[in-house]
């Protein structure tokens, strides 16, 4: 029995479904957006809701950030919002984090991620 249950823990352990996402990653943070959204709204009781909240807003800030700037110094600017703070939801952020494939989501870091799904949103015409 227990060379049954190392074969089968090996196996486990070795397949990329079973392989945590690492910590900052873009799919790191859509595996636990997609756990509390699991728990409707009971979500706001869990801990991770509030990291979860302040990772997402870190990284939008950040984003933002850079634009103003970029826009001050007189350079290009990555997305081509109506304005600096980009109108992007929860859900619809989540969708669109979904449309990366997740190979690339794993090496992504969130802030990474977020600026791609807003370059694809408000895409800049040359």
């Amino acid at each position: 029995m227990r060379p049954v249950f190392a074969a089968a823990l090996l196996f486990a352990l070795s397949t990329p479904a079973a392989a945590a996402a690492a910590p900052g990653t873009a799919e790191n943070f859509l595996n636990r957006a997609d756990r509390l959204l699991g728990k409707g709204p009971m979500a706001l009781f869990d801990g991770d809701y509030k990291k979860l909240k302040a990772e997402g807003t870190a990284a939008g800030n950040s984003i933002e950030a850079e634009r103003v700037a970029a826009e001050k110094a007189g350079k290009p600017i990555k997305y081509c919002s109506p304005k600096p703070h980009a109108d992007l939801g929860d859900r619809e952020f989540l969708s669109r984090l979904r449309q990366i494939p997740q190979a690339e989501r794993q090496r992504l870091t969130l802030r990474a991620a977020m600026l791609q799904v807003l370059q694809r949103k408000y895409p800049c015409r040359k």
